[in-house]
């Protein structure tokens, strides 16, 4: 597809995910994915639809389809248009990941996803981020990219000190 056609009939569900290739994305991040990329990532991402005014929407998607290498879950591709106002010059993302929970909120939070997720391989250090852009007619610059690292939330058993009576 060129720059030049329309692409309004997008939609996260039925695009086929982050895979897919289009004009204006999609764009975003694979978390809770293997080093080398091959069985299991989970991607956010961002994908720009033309309309046929000329007019932009984007749309924000969370895609499930790689997310694991069992078989017995249920993967979807999930999301929605995001407002992007007329001043914003740039998109935004924050992802917060966890084991398995995956939770995204775009735009400051117009838009957000939130994602079960059961990966067998992309585990503890077996986990990475990357940045991927499949858009095939727009470049796209991550200008910052903050990642903080959470300390483990493991409950220990606590025994309250008995009182003697």
């Amino acid at each position: 597809m060129s720059l030049n056609e329309a692409d309004v009939g997008y939609n996260c569900s039925t695009s086929g995910g982050a895979a897919g290739r289009g004009a204006l994305g999609p764009f975003g991040l694979l978390v809770l994915a293997d080093r080398r990329l091959r069985r299991e990532q989970t991607a956010v991402y961002f994908y720009v639809a033309k309309g046929l005014d000329g007019s932009l929407a984007t749309h924000f998607c969370q895609d499930e389809s790689r997310s694991s290498s069992a078989t017995d879950i249920v993967k979807r591709v999930v999301g929605s248009a995001v407002p992007v106002l007329e001043d914003e010059a740039t998109l935004s993302l924050r992802v917060l990941v966890d084991h398995s929970i995956v939770e995204s909120f775009a735009q400051g939070g117009r838009s957000t996803a939130t994602s079960r997720v059961y990966p067998t391989e992309a585990i503890y250090a077996n986990a990475g981020v990357f940045l991927f852009n499949n858009a095939t007619a727009a470049r796209v610059t991550a200008t910052k990219l903050v990642v903080h690292e959470m300390d483990s939330s493991y409950n220990h058993d606590y025994m309250a000190p008995v009182a003697d009576i």
